[in-house]
């Protein structure tokens, strides 16, 4: 194995996946408008050509998949894939993130397939905020995606972006629902990445500021005695009956110093950072007929060179709003959130 680094010492462990830029649901901080452009559907991966690249990724260091989109279960027989993936040499670790609409039908295929573990977004517990926010009516689906997961035998957490005036009245509403259904909740500040076109800093509910309101209702919260993994996003907290919980603080404190993930683009482009302008193309060369050590030539100094620092440099900005106009989206598909994969 020749582990690289970038040029803050941040090894390359994590690989997120994006298997598909289509989604079922829109949700306000991912996909908020009327119309998108595609990428077109010869250019997305297969999963033999995802499963290679993942080959040459895994000598360079990682070890940790991550299954994304757009809504990942709307590729066909995602299973597969899966399979494909635990037999990776290194790979000790595949995830799938997912809305949940399509779960209950699918996670014991992708458990008899080996995946190890599933989170789930979910940022409302009432059907009506969720058909105005997302325009989905699935509410019950994703419920019973999230029981099916767990009835299965997967570990399951839950993803809640928490936005002023949507759903931050629903925060201990989240935490007893997760309780109740043996997940963990994560709860994630709004972020102003590509797609967010709505996102402004007032709607912004801090991580102090979901403490505080979840310390009026539960009394003394404290911090979890250290990460399982250093280069873990959430903050950990327990209450005091030893309910855990995350915090995703990326707006107000950003873990750019600790990041070690990088992203693959459903038609075969790295991006260093959820925040990048531009990224690496790898599906041109690997269509080309160019050899696994040749791939491995354009991955490793991509990130031994890579400087990015993106939600940090984020914070000093003046004036701050969307990261990207409609126009400025509309202009490259690959600064979307549901292509990047979040």
């Amino acid at each position: 194995m020749n582990m690289v680094s970038d040029t803050f010492g941040r090894p390359l462990t994590t690989l997120r996946v994006s298997v598909t830029d289509r989604c079922n649901m829109r949700c306000r901080y991912c996909m908020p408008e009327e119309q998108y452009i595609w990428l077109p559907r010869e250019s997305i991966l297969t999963f033999e050509e995802i499963a290679r690249l993942v080959g040459v990724f895994a000598p360079l260091g990682v070890d940790r998949v991550r299954l994304t989109g757009g809504e990942p279960l709307l590729r066909q027989e995602l299973d597969t894939l899966v399979t494909l993936l635990t037999r990776v040499p290194g790979v000790r670790d595949v995830a799938l993130t997912t809305n949940g609409v399509f779960l209950a039908e699918h996670a014991p295929r992708l458990r008899h397939a080996g995946l190890h573990r599933v989170t789930v977004s979910l940022d409302t517990l009432r059907p009506e905020r969720l058909r105005d926010f997302a325009r989905s009516p699935r509410h019950a689906d994703i419920v019973a995606g999230i029981a099916a997961a767990r009835h299965v035998g997967f570990p399951v957490k839950i993803n809640s972006v928490v936005i002023r005036g949507f759903n931050d009245d629903e925060l201990a509403e989240l935490l007893e629902f997760g309780r109740a259904h043996g997940a963990e909740v994560r709860f994630i500040e709004y972020m102003d990445v590509g797609g967010a076109t709505h996102w402004a800093p007032d709607l912004v509910v801090s991580r102090q500021e979901i403490l505080d309101r979840l310390a009026a209702r539960y009394g003394p919260i404290t911090p979890a005695a250290g990460k399982a993994r250093p280069a873990a996003p959430a903050d950990e907290f327990r209450l005091a009956d030893g309910t855990a919980f995350g915090i995703i603080a990326s707006t107000t404190a950003p873990f750019c110093g600790t990041c070690d993930r990088t992203r693959l683009t459903a038609d075969g482009h790295l991006f260093l950072c959820l925040y990048a302008a531009t990224g690496v193309d790898l599906q041109l060369p690997l269509r080309s007929g160019a050899t696994d050590a040749e791939l491995a030539g354009l991955i490793t100094p991509a990130w031994q060179g890579r400087r990015d620092r993106g939600a940090e440099e984020r914070l000093v900005v003046a004036g701050r709003g969307a990261l990207y106009s409609r126009a400025g989206l509309r202009a490259d598909p690959h600064r979307e959130m549901h292509t990047r994969g979040g």
